[in-house]
Protein backbone atom coordinates (compact mmCIF):
# COMPACT_ATOMS: atom_id res chain seq x y z
CA UNK A 1 0.00 0.00 0.00
CA UNK A 2 1.46 3.34 -1.06
CA UNK A 3 0.40 6.30 1.06
CA UNK A 4 0.76 9.85 -0.21
CA UNK A 5 0.29 12.67 2.27
CA UNK A 6 -1.31 15.55 0.43
CA UNK A 7 -2.08 17.95 3.28
CA UNK A 8 -2.20 17.32 6.99
CA UNK A 9 -4.16 19.61 9.29
CA UNK A 10 -6.30 17.80 11.87
CA UNK A 11 -9.36 18.90 9.95
CA UNK A 12 -10.12 17.09 6.78
CA UNK A 13 -12.82 17.38 4.26
CA UNK A 14 -13.46 15.87 0.93
CA UNK A 15 -12.60 16.88 -2.30
CA UNK A 16 -12.79 18.48 -5.53
CA UNK A 17 -12.31 18.34 -9.07
CA UNK A 18 -13.02 20.49 -11.99
CA UNK A 19 -15.19 23.57 -12.07
CA UNK A 20 -18.20 24.30 -14.18
CA UNK A 21 -17.79 26.85 -16.86
CA UNK A 22 -20.12 29.82 -16.52
CA UNK A 23 -22.20 28.45 -19.39
CA UNK A 24 -22.51 25.01 -17.79
CA UNK A 25 -23.44 26.64 -14.46
CA UNK A 26 -26.20 28.71 -16.08
CA UNK A 27 -27.60 25.61 -17.80
CA UNK A 28 -27.69 23.72 -14.52
CA UNK A 29 -29.44 26.57 -12.71
CA UNK A 30 -32.03 26.88 -15.48
CA UNK A 31 -33.08 23.26 -14.88
CA UNK A 32 -33.60 23.73 -11.12
CA UNK A 33 -36.97 24.50 -9.57
CA UNK A 34 -37.36 27.84 -7.83
CA UNK A 35 -37.19 26.51 -4.25
CA UNK A 36 -34.01 24.52 -4.92
CA UNK A 37 -32.38 27.48 -6.63
CA UNK A 38 -33.21 29.73 -3.67
CA UNK A 39 -31.72 27.22 -1.24
CA UNK A 40 -28.53 26.79 -3.29
CA UNK A 41 -27.99 30.54 -3.06
CA UNK A 42 -27.97 30.37 0.76
CA UNK A 43 -24.80 29.79 2.87
CA UNK A 44 -23.26 26.33 2.66
CA UNK A 45 -24.04 25.26 6.27
CA UNK A 46 -27.75 26.03 5.73
CA UNK A 47 -27.72 23.96 2.53
CA UNK A 48 -26.11 21.06 4.36
CA UNK A 49 -28.79 21.39 7.05
CA UNK A 50 -31.56 21.26 4.45
CA UNK A 51 -30.06 18.07 3.03
CA UNK A 52 -29.93 16.67 6.59
CA UNK A 53 -33.67 17.22 7.12
CA UNK A 54 -34.51 15.88 3.65
CA UNK A 55 -32.48 12.76 4.40
CA UNK A 56 -34.16 12.20 7.78
CA UNK A 57 -37.58 12.29 6.12
CA UNK A 58 -36.53 9.62 3.60
CA UNK A 59 -34.97 7.22 6.10
CA UNK A 60 -37.10 4.43 7.58
CA UNK A 61 -38.68 4.88 10.99
CA UNK A 62 -36.51 2.94 13.40
CA UNK A 63 -38.12 1.58 16.54
CA UNK A 64 -34.87 1.95 18.43
CA UNK A 65 -32.74 5.08 18.82
CA UNK A 66 -31.26 6.40 15.60
CA UNK A 67 -28.32 8.67 14.75
CA UNK A 68 -26.68 9.97 11.57
CA UNK A 69 -23.95 12.52 10.86
CA UNK A 70 -25.22 14.59 7.91
CA UNK A 71 -21.99 16.60 7.89
CA UNK A 72 -19.99 13.42 7.27
CA UNK A 73 -22.32 12.33 4.48
CA UNK A 74 -22.21 15.73 2.78
CA UNK A 75 -18.43 15.82 3.06
CA UNK A 76 -17.95 12.39 1.51
CA UNK A 77 -20.37 13.12 -1.33
CA UNK A 78 -18.65 16.42 -2.06
CA UNK A 79 -15.69 14.56 -3.51
CA UNK A 80 -17.89 12.47 -5.70
CA UNK A 81 -19.62 15.64 -6.90
CA UNK A 82 -16.25 17.10 -7.82
CA UNK A 83 -15.79 14.35 -10.35
CA UNK A 84 -19.26 14.67 -11.88
CA UNK A 85 -20.39 16.23 -15.14
CA UNK A 86 -23.62 16.70 -17.09
CA UNK A 87 -26.89 15.32 -15.76
CA UNK A 88 -25.06 13.42 -13.00
CA UNK A 89 -23.65 16.69 -11.72
CA UNK A 90 -27.02 18.46 -11.98
CA UNK A 91 -28.88 15.77 -10.03
CA UNK A 92 -26.24 15.76 -7.29
CA UNK A 93 -26.30 19.57 -7.04
CA UNK A 94 -30.09 19.57 -6.78
CA UNK A 95 -30.31 16.75 -4.23
CA UNK A 96 -27.37 17.83 -2.05
CA UNK A 97 -27.82 21.62 -2.51
CA UNK A 98 -24.27 21.96 -3.82
CA UNK A 99 -23.25 25.13 -5.66
CA UNK A 100 -23.17 24.54 -9.46
CA UNK A 101 -19.93 26.57 -9.57
CA UNK A 102 -17.67 23.77 -8.36
CA UNK A 103 -14.54 25.88 -7.87
CA UNK A 104 -16.43 28.25 -5.60
CA UNK A 105 -18.18 25.40 -3.82
CA UNK A 106 -15.00 23.52 -2.86
CA UNK A 107 -13.16 26.67 -1.85
CA UNK A 108 -16.10 27.50 0.43
CA UNK A 109 -16.18 23.99 1.87
CA UNK A 110 -12.48 24.22 2.69
CA UNK A 111 -13.01 27.49 4.54
CA UNK A 112 -15.97 25.96 6.37
CA UNK A 113 -13.80 23.09 7.60
CA UNK A 114 -11.03 25.44 8.72
CA UNK A 115 -13.47 27.53 10.75
CA UNK A 116 -14.93 24.48 12.50
CA UNK A 117 -11.40 23.59 13.59
CA UNK A 118 -10.98 27.04 15.15
CA UNK A 119 -14.07 26.55 17.33
CA UNK A 120 -12.62 23.74 19.45
CA UNK A 121 -10.92 24.14 22.83
CA UNK A 122 -11.66 23.98 26.58
CA UNK A 123 -11.68 20.19 26.50
CA UNK A 124 -13.92 19.99 23.44
CA UNK A 125 -12.54 17.85 20.61
CA UNK A 126 -13.59 17.70 16.98
CA UNK A 127 -11.60 15.57 14.57
CA UNK A 128 -12.58 15.50 10.90
CA UNK A 129 -10.42 13.31 8.71
CA UNK A 130 -10.59 12.17 5.12
CA UNK A 131 -8.80 9.64 2.99
CA UNK A 132 -8.89 8.48 -0.61
CA UNK A 133 -8.09 4.91 -1.54
CA UNK A 134 -7.35 4.70 -5.26
CA UNK A 135 -6.51 1.76 -7.51
CA UNK A 136 -2.78 2.13 -8.02
CA UNK A 137 -2.65 1.55 -11.79
CA UNK A 138 -5.87 3.38 -12.75
CA UNK A 139 -5.59 6.55 -14.84
CA UNK A 140 -7.06 9.11 -12.46
CA UNK A 141 -6.38 12.68 -13.50
CA UNK A 142 -3.64 14.49 -11.59
CA UNK A 143 -5.99 17.47 -11.32
CA UNK A 144 -8.40 15.35 -9.27
CA UNK A 145 -5.84 14.70 -6.53
CA UNK A 146 -4.18 18.13 -6.83
CA UNK A 147 -7.44 19.87 -6.06
CA UNK A 148 -7.85 17.75 -2.95
CA UNK A 149 -4.52 19.12 -1.76
CA UNK A 150 -5.59 22.67 -2.63
CA UNK A 151 -8.86 22.80 -0.69
CA UNK A 152 -9.12 19.85 1.72
CA UNK A 153 -7.02 17.87 4.16
CA UNK A 154 -6.70 14.27 3.04
CA UNK A 155 -4.46 11.27 2.76
CA UNK A 156 -4.16 9.48 -0.56
CA UNK A 157 -3.50 5.76 -0.53
CA UNK A 158 -2.55 3.92 -3.72
CA UNK A 159 -3.83 0.36 -3.29
CA UNK A 160 -4.70 -2.79 -5.23
CA UNK A 161 -8.41 -3.62 -5.10
CA UNK A 162 -8.01 -6.19 -7.87
CA UNK A 163 -5.58 -8.53 -6.10
CA UNK A 164 -5.60 -7.42 -2.46
CA UNK A 165 -9.03 -5.96 -1.74
CA UNK A 166 -9.76 -7.69 1.57
CA UNK A 167 -6.50 -6.35 3.01
CA UNK A 168 -7.45 -2.89 1.69
CA UNK A 169 -10.84 -3.24 3.36
CA UNK A 170 -9.16 -4.04 6.68
CA UNK A 171 -6.79 -1.08 6.25
CA UNK A 172 -9.69 1.31 5.63
CA UNK A 173 -11.58 -0.04 8.65
CA UNK A 174 -8.45 0.34 10.81
CA UNK A 175 -8.04 3.94 9.61
CA UNK A 176 -11.67 4.75 10.48
CA UNK A 177 -11.35 3.03 13.87
CA UNK A 178 -8.30 5.16 14.71
CA UNK A 179 -9.70 8.47 13.44
CA UNK A 180 -12.98 7.99 15.37
CA UNK A 181 -11.09 7.23 18.60
CA UNK A 182 -12.07 3.55 18.37
CA UNK A 183 -15.80 4.27 18.17
CA UNK A 184 -16.60 3.17 14.59
CA UNK A 185 -15.58 -0.41 13.96
CA UNK A 186 -15.83 -2.47 10.74
CA UNK A 187 -17.42 0.24 8.58
CA UNK A 188 -17.00 -1.80 5.42
CA UNK A 189 -18.19 -5.39 5.49
CA UNK A 190 -16.46 -8.32 3.75
CA UNK A 191 -17.40 -8.69 0.10
CA UNK A 192 -18.26 -5.02 -0.55
CA UNK A 193 -15.24 -4.51 -2.80
CA UNK A 194 -15.07 -6.29 -6.15
CA UNK A 195 -12.74 -6.59 -9.13
CA UNK A 196 -14.30 -3.37 -10.43
CA UNK A 197 -13.69 -1.20 -7.34
CA UNK A 198 -11.48 1.70 -8.31
CA UNK A 199 -11.82 4.39 -5.65
CA UNK A 200 -13.13 4.69 -2.08
CA UNK A 201 -13.62 8.10 -0.48
CA UNK A 202 -13.85 8.04 3.31
CA UNK A 203 -14.82 10.70 5.82
CA UNK A 204 -14.47 10.16 9.59
CA UNK A 205 -15.71 12.48 12.34
CA UNK A 206 -15.19 12.27 16.09
CA UNK A 207 -16.72 14.71 18.60
CA UNK A 208 -16.23 14.88 22.36
CA UNK A 209 -17.98 17.72 24.16
CA UNK A 210 -18.16 18.15 27.94
CA UNK A 211 -21.18 20.18 28.97
CA UNK A 212 -20.52 23.79 29.96
CA UNK A 213 -22.26 22.83 33.21
CA UNK A 214 -22.39 19.11 34.01
CA UNK A 215 -25.50 17.37 35.25
CA UNK A 216 -25.15 16.39 38.91
CA UNK A 217 -24.92 12.59 39.05
CA UNK A 218 -26.41 12.58 42.54
CA UNK A 219 -29.66 13.93 41.08
CA UNK A 220 -29.95 11.21 38.43
CA UNK A 221 -32.81 8.82 39.12
CA UNK A 222 -35.09 6.36 37.38
CA UNK A 223 -38.27 7.59 35.75
CA UNK A 224 -40.59 6.17 33.10
CA UNK A 225 -40.02 7.00 29.43
CA UNK A 226 -43.13 6.65 27.27
CA UNK A 227 -42.37 5.11 23.86
CA UNK A 228 -44.40 5.84 20.73
CA UNK A 229 -45.88 2.35 21.11
CA UNK A 230 -47.34 3.29 24.50
CA UNK A 231 -44.88 1.30 26.59
CA UNK A 232 -43.36 2.64 29.82
CA UNK A 233 -39.60 2.01 30.01
CA UNK A 234 -37.78 2.81 33.24
CA UNK A 235 -34.58 4.70 32.51
CA UNK A 236 -32.07 7.01 34.21
CA UNK A 237 -33.02 10.69 33.91
CA UNK A 238 -30.57 13.53 34.47
CA UNK A 239 -31.79 16.74 36.14
CA UNK A 240 -30.71 20.37 36.20
CA UNK A 241 -32.22 23.84 36.54
CA UNK A 242 -30.47 26.52 34.53
CA UNK A 243 -30.94 29.52 32.27
CA UNK A 244 -30.85 28.07 28.74
CA UNK A 245 -31.94 29.08 25.25
CA UNK A 246 -35.55 27.94 24.89
CA UNK A 247 -38.29 28.04 22.26
CA UNK A 248 -41.91 26.91 22.32
CA UNK A 249 -44.79 26.93 19.88
CA UNK A 250 -47.92 24.84 19.36
CA UNK A 251 -45.92 21.95 17.91
CA UNK A 252 -42.81 21.63 20.04
CA UNK A 253 -40.48 22.70 22.80
CA UNK A 254 -36.87 23.28 21.77
CA UNK A 255 -33.93 23.58 24.14
CA UNK A 256 -30.24 24.28 23.59
CA UNK A 257 -27.64 22.94 26.05
CA UNK A 258 -24.13 24.34 25.46
CA UNK A 259 -20.87 22.43 25.55
CA UNK A 260 -17.68 23.78 27.15
CA UNK A 261 -16.49 26.93 25.42
CA UNK A 262 -19.94 27.78 24.10
CA UNK A 263 -19.11 27.16 20.42
CA UNK A 264 -21.08 23.92 20.15
CA UNK A 265 -24.37 22.81 21.66
CA UNK A 266 -26.97 20.08 21.69
CA UNK A 267 -30.43 21.09 20.53
CA UNK A 268 -33.38 19.02 21.72
CA UNK A 269 -36.81 19.14 20.09
CA UNK A 270 -39.71 17.63 22.03
CA UNK A 271 -43.14 17.31 20.38
CA UNK A 272 -45.96 19.08 22.20
CA UNK A 273 -48.56 16.90 23.90
CA UNK A 274 -50.70 15.30 21.21
CA UNK A 275 -47.99 15.70 18.56
CA UNK A 276 -45.52 13.11 17.24
CA UNK A 277 -41.97 13.18 15.96
CA UNK A 278 -43.28 12.83 12.43
CA UNK A 279 -45.45 15.94 12.93
CA UNK A 280 -42.47 18.12 13.69
CA UNK A 281 -40.07 16.41 11.26
CA UNK A 282 -42.42 17.19 8.37
CA UNK A 283 -42.14 20.92 9.03
CA UNK A 284 -38.42 21.03 9.80
CA UNK A 285 -35.94 22.41 7.30
CA UNK A 286 -32.97 24.75 7.26
CA UNK A 287 -35.15 27.87 7.39
CA UNK A 288 -37.43 26.48 10.12
CA UNK A 289 -34.35 25.62 12.18
CA UNK A 290 -33.15 29.23 11.82
CA UNK A 291 -36.62 30.43 12.87
CA UNK A 292 -36.44 28.27 16.00
CA UNK A 293 -32.88 29.38 16.84
CA UNK A 294 -33.68 33.06 16.26
CA UNK A 295 -36.87 32.69 18.32
CA UNK A 296 -35.04 31.36 21.35
CA UNK A 297 -34.66 33.36 24.52
CA UNK A 298 -32.69 32.61 27.66
CA UNK A 299 -35.01 31.50 30.46
CA UNK A 300 -34.75 29.33 33.56
CA UNK A 301 -35.70 25.78 32.67
CA UNK A 302 -36.10 22.60 34.71
CA UNK A 303 -34.47 20.00 32.47
CA UNK A 304 -35.26 16.29 32.72
CA UNK A 305 -33.24 14.43 30.11
CA UNK A 306 -32.64 10.69 29.89
CA UNK A 307 -29.17 9.33 29.43
CA UNK A 308 -29.16 7.86 25.95
CA UNK A 309 -27.01 6.29 23.32
CA UNK A 310 -27.52 5.22 19.73
CA UNK A 311 -25.62 3.49 16.97
CA UNK A 312 -26.82 3.20 13.38
CA UNK A 313 -25.31 1.69 10.25
CA UNK A 314 -27.05 2.13 6.93
CA UNK A 315 -26.47 1.99 3.19
CA UNK A 316 -27.66 5.19 1.53
CA UNK A 317 -27.49 4.50 -2.20
CA UNK A 318 -31.19 3.64 -2.60
CA UNK A 319 -32.25 6.58 -0.42
CA UNK A 320 -30.09 9.05 -2.35
CA UNK A 321 -31.40 7.72 -5.66
CA UNK A 322 -34.96 8.15 -4.40
CA UNK A 323 -34.15 11.69 -3.26
CA UNK A 324 -33.21 12.74 -6.77
CA UNK A 325 -29.78 11.52 -7.92
CA UNK A 326 -30.33 8.05 -9.46
CA UNK A 327 -28.02 8.58 -12.44
CA UNK A 328 -24.91 8.62 -10.23
CA UNK A 329 -25.54 4.94 -9.39
CA UNK A 330 -26.33 3.83 -12.95
CA UNK A 331 -24.35 3.05 -16.08
CA UNK A 332 -25.39 6.51 -17.33
CA UNK A 333 -23.23 8.11 -14.64
CA UNK A 334 -20.71 10.71 -15.78
CA UNK A 335 -17.73 11.11 -13.45
CA UNK A 336 -15.40 12.07 -16.27
CA UNK A 337 -13.72 14.77 -14.17
CA UNK A 338 -12.04 11.92 -12.33
CA UNK A 339 -10.49 10.11 -15.28
CA UNK A 340 -11.52 11.92 -18.48
CA UNK A 341 -13.80 9.00 -19.36
CA UNK A 342 -17.37 8.02 -18.46
CA UNK A 343 -16.08 4.79 -16.94
CA UNK A 344 -17.09 5.10 -13.27
CA UNK A 345 -20.24 5.10 -11.14
CA UNK A 346 -21.11 5.03 -7.44
CA UNK A 347 -21.70 1.54 -6.10
CA UNK A 348 -22.18 2.09 -2.36
CA UNK A 349 -22.60 4.94 0.13
CA UNK A 350 -22.02 3.38 3.57
CA UNK A 351 -22.68 5.36 6.74
CA UNK A 352 -22.23 4.48 10.40
CA UNK A 353 -22.68 6.75 13.44
CA UNK A 354 -22.84 6.55 17.23
CA UNK A 355 -23.59 8.90 20.12
CA UNK A 356 -23.47 8.63 23.93
CA UNK A 357 -25.05 11.32 26.14
CA UNK A 358 -24.45 11.32 29.90
CA UNK A 359 -23.97 13.66 32.87
CA UNK A 360 -20.45 14.70 31.79
CA UNK A 361 -21.24 15.46 28.16
CA UNK A 362 -21.47 13.90 24.71
CA UNK A 363 -19.26 11.66 22.61
CA UNK A 364 -20.19 11.01 19.00
CA UNK A 365 -18.49 9.58 15.95
CA UNK A 366 -19.33 8.73 12.37
CA UNK A 367 -17.83 7.57 9.12
CA UNK A 368 -19.01 7.61 5.52
CA UNK A 369 -17.53 5.69 2.60
CA UNK A 370 -18.38 6.31 -1.05
CA UNK A 371 -17.35 3.31 -3.15
CA UNK A 372 -16.69 4.07 -6.82
CA UNK A 373 -16.59 1.17 -9.27
CA UNK A 374 -15.81 0.74 -12.93
CA UNK A 375 -18.98 0.33 -14.94
CA UNK A 376 -20.10 -3.13 -15.92
CA UNK A 377 -23.23 -4.10 -16.84
CA UNK A 378 -44.89 30.55 26.47
CA UNK A 379 -44.22 33.66 28.85
CA UNK A 380 -41.44 32.69 31.28
CA UNK A 381 -42.44 35.33 33.81
CA UNK A 382 -45.84 33.70 34.40
CA UNK A 383 -45.20 29.99 34.77
CA UNK A 384 -42.44 27.51 35.46
CA UNK A 385 -40.89 26.07 32.30
CA UNK A 386 -40.27 22.35 32.39
CA UNK A 387 -38.53 20.42 29.63
CA UNK A 388 -39.39 16.80 30.43
CA UNK A 389 -38.02 14.58 27.67
CA UNK A 390 -39.97 11.50 28.74
CA UNK A 391 -41.27 10.64 25.26
CA UNK A 392 -39.62 10.39 21.82
CA UNK A 393 -37.62 13.47 20.85
CA UNK A 394 -35.14 14.74 18.26
CA UNK A 395 -31.57 15.75 19.02
CA UNK A 396 -28.89 17.60 17.09
CA UNK A 397 -25.25 18.39 17.85
CA UNK A 398 -24.39 21.65 16.08
CA UNK A 399 -21.80 24.38 16.05
CA UNK A 400 -22.97 27.83 17.14
CA UNK A 401 -21.06 29.85 14.53
CA UNK A 402 -22.73 28.42 11.43
CA UNK A 403 -25.51 26.51 13.27
CA UNK A 404 -24.55 23.55 11.09
CA UNK A 405 -25.71 20.09 12.12
CA UNK A 406 -22.90 17.62 12.80
CA UNK A 407 -25.01 14.81 14.28
CA UNK A 408 -28.77 14.32 14.52
CA UNK A 409 -31.24 11.59 15.37
CA UNK A 410 -34.23 10.35 17.26
CA UNK A 411 -34.51 8.96 20.79
CA UNK A 412 -37.30 6.41 20.85
CA UNK A 413 -36.17 4.14 23.68
CA UNK A 414 -33.34 5.33 26.01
Amino acid sequence: MKRLRLWTPALAGLLLLGSCSTQEQVKMEEKMDEETLKMIQRPLPQRNNQFAFDLMRHLPEYEENFVIAPFSISSALAMTYAGARGETEKQMATTLYFDPAQGRFHSGFGGYLDKLGELTGEGLELNIANSLWAQEDYPFRDAFFNRIEEHYGSLLYKVDFVHNREQVREDINDWVFEETREKIRDLIAPGVFTDDTRLVLVNAVHFFGPWMVEFDKELTREMPFHTHEGDRVMTDFMFRTEELNYFQDDNMQALEIPYAGGNFSMMLMLPAEGKTLKDIEQQLGALKLLEVINGMSKVEVDVMLPRFEAETKTDLEDVLAEMGMPIAFSDRADFSRMTGEKDLKIDKVIHQAMIEVAEEGTEAAAATAVVIIRKTAIDPEEEKIIFRADRPFLFMVKDNFYDSILFMGRVNKP
